[in-house]
């Protein structure tokens, strides 16, 4: 019997281990929303609830990217060729800060 179920139990592992989520560092996810400003500022919103990373996300529900940093350009390509096609990204915060400010991103192909 319990061999039987060993299958059943490595396949629910690995769909979770692959799962959508916000952890102390970040997020990894879709992206819902990107909001920019003509001040500058850019937002960035997922179908997640990202209060549940380190840091204090904007209005409780959006990630930053400081648009004065050395490759905010780069970062913001990422972000919206991820929105773009729907695929995953990485998003991961400087933990503690007061705006959730985005340390790096990275695009996932599944």
């Amino acid at each position: 019997m319990k061999l039987k179920l060993l299958p059943l139990i490595l396949t629910l592992i690995s769909t979770f281990s692959f799962a959508d989520g916000c952890e102390n560092w970040g997020c990894e996810s879709t992206i819902e929303m990107l909001y920019t400003t003509v001040n500058g500022d850019i937002y960035i919103g997922t179908p997640l609830d990202e209060r549940k990373a380190n840091c204090s996300p904007i209005s409780n529900v959006y990630f930053t990217l400081n648009p004065q940093s050395n490759n905010a350009a780069q970062v913001y390509s990422s972000l919206l060729s991820a929105y773009m096609s729907d695929k995953k990204i990485v998003l991961r915060i400087k933990e503690g800060h007061p705006k959730c400010e985005l340390e790096y991103v990275q695009l996932k192909s599944k």
